[in-house]
């Protein structure tokens, strides 16, 4: 299949370098790498750019809307697969301004240092939209293993996943870090108190459970996590606490503050 990638960030660059092996893969940046004219002659663009933080802890949908009005004017053919993290919702709201676009949504689940390796090897594969276009998209993954999930569902399931999913390691992260605070209070050492933890049969990871490692940080968690905060309307929900007790900048304060008591 004739691909083309639009934005070579970590993402864009590891689906170029990860479907270049099975398919013949255009890349195209804002920063000049590539040719629009290789995007408009494919048969499926993946849209990889940026949704960064705004102001309000919404995600700045500015990038994608872009990049799809533009496809929508030059009359783009192909299918349209959006892989950018999403504010809710904007998916059927670029359906409804670009009702001639063929759009699907397909987030991903990489992790920044391990972009490439993580592509090449997912857990599972999310996607959204019509059920033709879901086929066709998945089918520029035949090559991962049928073990690997593919999950099918609506935009607005897909949108709130990849949230969830960033959401949930930042829980991760802040409630390890909210034992270590007890444990250190108690005199003791933390990493065995968390190893009772993560060799449960129910959990069986350690990632995000070690004591000493900090708060949760990184370009996409705190973000993801303050836009899924930014829609929950319960304002004594956990998703509103978790910036304040676990993210890098709140543990290394309360860390330096209690050194300093000591």
């Amino acid at each position: 299949m004739k691909i083309s990638i639009i934005g070579l960030g970590s993402v864009g660059k590891a689906a170029e370098l990860g479907l270049d092996e099975f398919h013949e893969v255009s890349g195209y940046d804002i920063d000049g790498r590539g040719n629009w004219q290789d995007v408009l002659t494919s048969e499926l663009s993946f849209v990889c750019v940026n949704t960064d933080a705004s102001e309000d802890s919404t995600l700045d949908m500015s990038n994608v809307i872009a990049v799809c009005s533009k496809l929508s004017e030059d009359e783009y053919c192909g299918l349209v697969v959006v892989k950018s993290t999403l504010h809710p919702g904007t998916m059927d709201k670029m359906e409804s301004e670009h009702p001639l676009l063929r759009l699907a949504y397909m987030p991903e689940f990489l992790r920044e240092k391990d972009a490439v390796e993580w592509f090449a090897e997912p857990d599972r594969i999310v996607i959204s939209g019509e059920q033709e276009d879901m086929e066709i998209a998945l089918s520029c993954f035949d090559w991962v293993p049928d073990s690997v999930p593919r999950l099918r569902m609506n935009h607005l399931e897909a949108e709130l996943g990849k949230l969830a999913h960033n959401a949930y390691i930042a829980t991760k992260v802040t409630f390890t870090c909210e034992i270590e605070r007890i444990a250190k209070e108690f005199g003791v050492d933390p990493y065995p108190v968390m190893e009772s933890v993560w060799t449960d049969r129910r959990v069986r990871n350690s990632a995000h459970l070690t004591p000493g490692l900090g708060g949760f940080d990184g370009k996409c968690v705190p973000k993801d996590t303050a836009a899924l905060s930014s829609v929950d309307s319960d304002p004594n929900s956990i998703l509103k606490i978790l910036e304040e007790r676990g993210s890098k900048e709140a543990v290394d304060l309360r860390n330096l503050n209690q050194m300093r008591d000591e």
